[in-house]
């Protein structure tokens, strides 16, 4: 197989003990060995290889020469840190952190980047495109987070649905598990900033995904090829189970279970009435003529999103950005009954947070134990500057043994961020004022540097 597939494919195809064990393994409990692990050049190779595995799938009629086609899949790895076992296969592993990591498009001009090299761009490309969505960024799936991040802050922006391994993890698998984190609350999930994709589906051609008007949609249906019996299909099956779709969908924050079907097909309203062909489901004469975030009637990457690579093969992805603000403050709430818990974050809710994090005793007890290990490489200096740093939380924790309270049972850490430093810290005092009948020892940190050490 491995010869084979070496015939067409450009980048590496690996096969050694020590690759196939390093790739059984993510970041969850599970272990599964791969056949073949392969790292793609760009994107011919990855068609050439989903169109390879859609035509070998039980090969031979002899049991033991199809042992290996029997199953034959993809699996799409990035940096692996998928907790829940989808960047783990028993058959071929295609992994895009070598070759295909690079930034494709930005839409303003990369010399502006304070002279930032970018990997796969030459010095001084002018890259205007997508002028309707300005604060945009295309990549290929490889690439890592961090690497993504240092690009967007240079233009003071950033992806806001970070995780928190933003070190470690790749756009990919941000994009395959519709990752989300620290703030989540404020800004969404991965899903809200797909502006476009480039996919490969199984015929093993690569397709432009992107939201479409109502007009483009019959367009899409009524081309009679692959790709426009993608879009009926999925049509109809959402029009025909509209209601039992949305019945079925949970009423929950962040999900993370199953296809986001309901969220493929958008309501029709303010529709501008034009000529043209029908969709089952929606009214004579209701079409659309320009693509605009009002006018979008079907996005299928809504239903790609979290679906980690198991209805196509993502080579490119457009996110949209936003402005990262300037100044950040954290109200730090400490916490030794949780009766009134339910109480204090309905509140705090009120004033929309940045981020609103927790953590209990028992990590803090952790925390301390470790200590002295964490201490060791801040040198003597930095020890004794971190540590006169945390007196206020040691006087209020021996004031808490001495009334045999212990530790707090839980702190809460609500983070107010924005552009000027004024109105960040008035927020921060009103939440105070506002949950003050509480009677909890709210402190409120007074730089950056301080908010760090939580």
């Amino acid at each position: 197989m491995k010869e084979e597939i070496q015939k067409f494919f450009r980048g590496e195809v690996e096969d050694s003990d020590e690759v196939l064990s390093k790739y059984s393994r993510d970041a969850s409990i599970f272990e599964v060995r791969p056949k073949l692990v392969l790292f793609p050049m760009d994107s011919k190779d990855v068609q050439n290889l989903v169109k390879w595995v859609s035509e070998n799938k039980d090969k031979y009629a002899d049991p033991e020469k199809n042992k290996d086609y029997k199953n034959l899949s993809i699996t799409c790895r990035c940096a692996g840190t998928d907790m829940s076992g989808g960047a783990i296969g028993e058959s071929l592993i295609l992994d895009f952190t070598r070759h295909m990591n690079k930034l494709v498009r930005w839409n303003q001009d990369l010399k502006n980047f304070s002279g930032l090299t970018l990997p796969g761009v030459p010095v001084g490309t002018h890259t205007v495109q997508n002028s309707s969505n300005p604060d945009s960024i295309t990549v290929q799936p490889g690439m890592f987070y961090r690497d993504f991040e240092k690009i967007t802050l240079e233009k003071g922006l950033i992806l806001p649905c970070y995780t928190a391994s933003k070190s470690l993890n790749a756009m990919g698998g941000m994009f395959g598990n519709n990752s989300a984190g620290e703030r989540t609350l404020k800004y969404g999930k991965t899903e809200d900033y797909i502006l476009e994709t480039k996919i490969v589906f199984s015929d093993g051609n690569e397709y432009v995904v992107k939201p479409l008007t109502q007009n483009e949609l019959t367009k899409k249906i009524v081309q009679l090829d692959f790709e426009g019996d993608i879009y009926k299909n999925i049509y109809n099956l959402i029009n025909k189970n509209k209601d039992e779709i949305n019945h079925a969908k949970p009423n929950v924050h962040k999900n993370s279970a199953g296809y986001y079907i309901w969220n493929v097909l958008k309501k029709i309203q303010n529709l501008k009435n034009s000529s043209g062909l029908t969709l089952p489901g929606v009214p004579v004469g209701a079409h659309t003529e320009h693509n605009s975030l009002d006018s979008v009637f079907f996005d299928l990457n809504k239903l790609l999103v979290g679906s980690q690579g198991t209805l196509g093969i993502a080579t490119e992805i457009t996110f949209k950005l936003v402005k990262n603000p300037k100044h950040s403050k954290l109200v730090v709430i400490f916490i030794n009954d949780l009766e009134s818990l339910g109480r204090l974050v309905k509140e705090i809710l009120q004033f929309n947070p940045e981020t609103l994090e927790t953590y209990d005793d028992k990590t803090m007890k952790l925390a301390v134990r470790f200590f002295p290990d964490f201490l060791k490489n801040k040198g003597l200096l930095g020890m004794i500057k971190f540590m006169w740093s945390f007196i206020p939380e040691l006087g209020m924790m021996f004031k808490n043994f001495f009334n045999r309270k212990g530790f707090p049972k839980l702190i809460v850490l609500t983070e107010f961020a924005g552009d000027s430093q004024e109105l960040v810290y008035r927020q921060c005092i009103s939440l105070k004022e506002k949950i003050k009948d509480f009677k909890l020892k709210v402190h409120i940190t007074k730089s950056e540097e301080e908010s760090e050490k939580y």
